[in-house]
């Protein structure tokens, strides 16, 4: 028996979350509508594997771009796919053949841009942001709230030690932030009951850019 997951980004907190509860590996499976076989991971140790016999898959600046190689009824030909990823090409010691991916982010992400007191701008991209696994956290959603300030709102399992993971979640945001240098940057960490989604899209979204500080949230 096994856990498949398709259709969104699979970050290493839910896949922990899903191991646990169902006590089975957990294979995520990429694909999309240009092509419905792109890759596969059956390990977050060993990444996700992309199918370099059925596609040529480019990243350029973080861009991804897909060349199709089997479907001759409509050739797609460096089509942009705004899915956000970092390739590694296959090495000798590898078990498979294939290219792998390290980074992966879903379409449409929002990054965060900030600016110090000189008027400098820097961001803090969403591949540096995706992997926080800390235990009884079970999302979490970054908002803008000004060029110098952010807020992590963090959904956690109930009767959770919340002084526990709110020093895990300071520590891991203070090591991000200083290896991209922005020290400058504020932030505050609040728990609320459920992160949700976009009503639109019923997606949730990593990253909200545009964010009103005033918008009601119900904390735990």
């Amino acid at each position: 028996m096994r856990v498949i997951s398709c259709g969104e980004p699979l970050d290493t907190g839910l896949r922990t979350y899903l191991e646990e509860v169902f006590h089975v590996p957990v294979i995520n499976f990429y694909g999309a509508s240009e092509s419905l076989a792109m890759g596969v991971e059956a390990s977050k140790e060993e990444g996700m594997i992309l199918f370099d016999d059925m596609n040529i898959i480019e990243s350029i600046n973080g861009r991804m771009y897909l060349t199709c190689l089997y479907n001759y009824a409509m050739p797609l030909i460096r089509y942009e796919i705004t899915d956000r990823i970092d390739i590694v090409e296959a090495s000798e010691t590898d078990r498979c053949p294939f290219s792998r991916v390290t980074g992966l982010i879903g379409r449409n992400e929002d990054i965060l841009w900030f600016t110090d007191n000189e008027g400098n701008r820097e961001f803090l991209h969403p591949l540096a942001v995706e992997g926080l696994c800390i235990e009884n956290l079970k999302d979490y959603q970054f908002r803008q709230v000004g060029e110098q300030e952010f807020e992590l709102l963090a959904e956690t399992k109930e009767d959770s030690d919340l002084t526990k993971i709110f020093n895990e979640l300071h520590k891991e945001l203070s090591r991000i932030l200083s290896q991209k240098g922005l020290e400058f940057v504020n932030y505050q960490i609040r728990f609320v009951n459920a992160i949700a989604p976009n009503p639109k899209t019923g997606k949730k979204p990593l990253i909200l850019a545009n964010y009103s500080k005033t918008e009601e949230l119900h904390e735990k």
